[in-house]
């Protein structure tokens, strides 16, 4: 049963709130919000109806996709958006321009101090236009890849470089300004064209410079015999990988080089080296050293070539350019014809002369003269052990470049010392037309003579001889070696130590031969069974003494080797890189 409800009387009259009268008034016509008035300056009551917030009805079309978005983005990008967006893309351009201007500034730093290193390392002429000063030090640099962090040689990149540096010092508008051609023309030389400026009116740092641009193109040019260049690809290779109808077999290109070069578009990758080498025999300027070079360098490339007779031509014409530099009567310092030395006790041979018969006897016993070589390794040893002592230290040596550090402290105290002191262009060599001195580097090229001495005694006469004159040669190469301990020396403790490794390999092969000539005659000494009489076994007790004695001395030879093998990698380093070796480029 429910409770009974209280009665709640009605709210009298007089406290009920009285409602305004409601007046008829004008309606109001809610309009779309992107259709509003101008005139209209108050907000109507009531919501807007904006089109995205409306419900589509079924019979309205959708607009096309490209309306429809730049509709869309231009809602959303507004005059803030904009701004920002503006604001941003700048500070982008900013921070990338930034960036890449350091990065360029960076490298630009770098490729200066590498110049200032090499410039340090391989100096240029003072006079020189920098352009020209760039082509010969980046060149050098390039020959000697074991002092600049590389592997091997780029040799067409070296061409290109002296190509250019020649057209520069030869340009008589130019650097090449007060050379002249020599009279009637100049030279006319066959296959080589006219040769023989006259440079006597430039500086002798002009002169040298010019003379290291003219080496170093036969240099190069001797390098890359053989070689090709599409000039279209600008590729270079040797002509067995050049397609053509010369070679309708051509070898791949190596992994990785996607440019094959076409015959149509080739031309020879340099011209050959005799164009440099008489261009320096024939002009006039050049001192009896420089021109001394230029022949013997060529002389030796015409024996690499196998050109026997070609190159004792030449060899006559270097001894007529080093006869040609004494003051006296050089027919009695060396037969003019052979290029042995006569050693009359009064009158001493220059330095050229020396160089020349070492050079002789050299081509001689390659070509197979062994009597005539041994006659002028005989001669030069006699006359370099005759020549006065130096008894002081004036003689002339290169300055030792500085030794590499790790420390990168040091390297940069060294960086900034190149860059505050410049280099100096180093003073010009003698001309080698005076005897030289006794000095203590000098039994290094004494012991290279004996070396070929033992060499030569061991294959023609005597054995026994040519060994003496080989363990001689190691001693000798190896005290002197030990003994040069200055950086100043070296030049002379690196050809020391080319001179003792050649040696040791001589001693190696001699004393291999005997062994096994010994294990030879021991054998057939067995087998005839003579060791049954008393006379055969004297004989194979000698035999058998005879073994032991080339065995222990094999022994000791093998120990020195080991324990002078450090040192000879240490002093030689890296080995040079046969001819033609240099990657595709």
């Amino acid at each position: 049963m429910l409770p009974p409800r209280t009665a709640i009387g009605r709210i009298p009259g007089h406290l009920r709130p009285v409602l305004p009268t409601r007046t008829p008034g004008p309606k109001v016509r809610l309009q779309p919000f992107t259709h509003r008035s101008r005139l209209l300056l108050s907000p109507p009551p009531g919501r807007p109806q904006l089109p995205f917030l409306s419900p589509l009805t079924p019979t309205r079309s959708l607009p096309p996709l490209s309306i429809h978005l730049r509709q869309h983005f231009g809602r959303l990008i507004s005059t803030e958006s904009r701004a920002h967006f503006k604001q941003r893309l700048s500070r982008g351009l900013k921070f990338g321009l930034s960036f890449y201007a350091i990065l360029v500034l960076f490298q630009i730093i770098k490729l200066g101090l590498y110049q200032e290193d090499i410039e340090h390392e391989w100096p240029t002429p003072d006079e020189w236009t920098w352009k020209s000063r760039w082509c010969l030090r980046s060149a050098q640099a390039m020959m000697h890849p074991e002092q600049i962090g590389k592997l091997m040689t780029n040799w067409p990149l070296v061409a290109g470089y002296f190509r250019e540096l020649l057209e520069r010092l030869e340009n008589t508008d130019g650097e090449g300004k007060g050379i002249v051609e020599q009279e009637e023309g100049g030279l006319l030389v066959e296959g080589v064209g006219h040769t023989g400026l006259d440079v006597s009116a430039k500086s002798e740092h002009w002169r040298r410079g010019y003379f290291q641009a003219l080496m170093g193109a036969a240099k190069a040019a001797e390098n890359l015999d053989g070689w090709l260049t599409d000039r279209k690809q600008k590729i270079s290779a040797p002509a067995e990988y050049v397609v053509g109808p010369s070679n309708p077999r051509p070898k791949p290109m190596p992994a990785g080089q996607k440019k094959v070069p076409q015959e149509e578009d080739c031309e020879a990758a340099s011209p050959p080296p005799e164009t440099f080498y008489m261009k320096v025999l024939t002009t006039r300027g050049f001192d009896t050293r420089q021109k001394l070079d230029a022949a013997l360098a060529y002389a030796d490339w015409l024996d690499f070539k196998g050109l026997g007779r070609t190159a004792g031509d030449m060899y006559t014409w270097a001894l007529d350019i080093a006869a040609g530099g004494l003051d006296g009567d050089a027919s009695k310092v060396v037969d003019l014809q052979t290029g042995v030395l006569k050693n009359n006790g009064s009158d001493l041979p220059s330095e050229n002369i020396l160089r020349v018969s070492t050079a002789l006897a050299v081509h001689n016993a390659r070509q197979g003269n062994l009597p005539t070589a041994l006659s002028l390794f005989t001669s030069v040893l006699k006359a370099r052990r005759s020549l006065p002592t130096s008894t002081s230290s004036s003689e002339f040596s290169l300055p030792a470049p500085p030794r590499a550090s790790n420390d990168p402290i040091t390297g940069f105290v060294t960086s900034l010392k190149k860059i505050f002191n410049p280099a100096e262009y180093p003073p010009a060599l003698p001309s080698g037309d005076t005897p030289p001195l006794r000095t203590p580097e000098s039994a290094c090229d004494e012991a290279g003579l004996m070396t070929y001495i033992g060499e030569i005694l061991y294959a023609s006469s005597s054995r026994e001889h040519g060994l003496a004159w080989t363990r001689d040669a190691v001693e000798i190469a190896e005290s002197t070696m030990l003994e040069l301990t200055s950086p100043e020396d070296k030049p002379a403790r690196t050809r020391c130590a080319q001179c003792l490794k050649v040696g040791l390999e001589n001693w190696k092969t001699m004393v291999s031969t005997r062994v096994a000539q010994a294990h030879k005659e021991q054998a057939e000494g067995k087998s005839a069974g003579r060791s049954k009489s008393w006379f055969g076994g004297r004989d194979s007790q000698a035999k058998d003494e005879e073994v032991k004695r080339w065995e222990a001395e094999e022994a000791l030879l093998e120990d020195r080797i080991r324990r002078i093998f450090p040192v000879l990698v240490g002093e030689s380093g890296l080995d040079t890189l046969s001819p033609n070796s240099s990657l595709f480029v």
